[in-house]
């Protein structure tokens, strides 16, 4: 079964293979570019499996998102002004959703070879190793801290939509109280509390394009980390 599972991700990704150019091979000498995009292609398959499934440890989560995080950073550099790597997550997603993938052992296989696989890239890639609880703090403390301020700018400009903004403002709570509890032994949001103040000690005149979209991009993080947090807005009652 584990075979198939390879065999079915390796159709998904044969025909994105063909989109990229030949120059791409003639640059990156030590990158083979069918290679990367079948491996890169289980490890987002792999991921969105987990995010299916919930198999995996909560460390080893937050370590396939920061694997994912640097992965991605990197080949967009790589694959500069190709769609390519928005076209494998989106195929992973849905190959993720086949009815081969039953959330059992071999699902679990499969998602765990993945995350290796996201390492041994990485590393090729980047050289850095994922540290526990440094690694995923520094991460989860940068996207936060770009929440507040976004969440602060918001709280000046009120750029956002009343739904979004409530999203956003208690995204924001959640997702800093949800630090504290993630890392015990480091429980400082200090960082994060103080991009929010100083964000909300802006003028009003300040508010403008380039407000707006940072605004809309917290909220879409927001969004995010609330799902990689395993995080649920409250729903409201009709």
């Amino acid at each position: 079964m584990f075979k198939k599972y390879l065999v079915l991700i390796c159709a998904a990704f044969s025909v994105i293979t063909s989109l990229l150019s030949a120059s791409y091979a003639e640059q990156n000498k030590q990158l083979d570019s069918n290679e990367v995009i079948t491996e890169y292609g289980k490890i987002a398959t792999g991921l969105a499996l987990e995010e299916r499934c919930l198999l995996l440890s909560p460390v080893e989560t937050r370590e396939y998102y920061w694997h994912q995080y640097l992965l991605d950073f990197s080949l967009n550099k790589i694959f500069t002004g190709s769609p390519v790597l928005t076209m494998i997550r989106g195929t992973a997603h849905q190959t993720s959703k086949d009815e081969r993938f039953k959330c059992d052992q071999e699902s679990l296989d499969f998602i765990q070879s993945s995350l290796q696989k996201a390492r041994d890239l990485n590393f090729k890639l980047t050289g850095k190793v994922f540290e526990q609880n440094v690694s995923d703090h520094a991460f989860d403390e940068q996207r936060i801290t770009i929440i507040a301020a976004a969440a602060g700018t918001n709280a000046v400009c009120k750029h956002l939509l009343p739904e979004y903004e409530e999203q956003l403002r208690v995204g924001y709570e959640a997702l800093t109280n949800a630090m504290k509890m993630r890392y015990p032994e480091n429980p400082d949001t200090s960082r994060i509390k103080t991009s929010y103040t100083e964000a909300t000690n802006q003028e009003k005149t300040y508010c403008n394009k380039q407000t707006n979209q940072q605004a809309l991009q917290g909220w879409q993080l927001t969004r995010l980390l609330m799902q990689q947090f395993r995080l649920a807005f409250a729903t409201k009652k009709p």
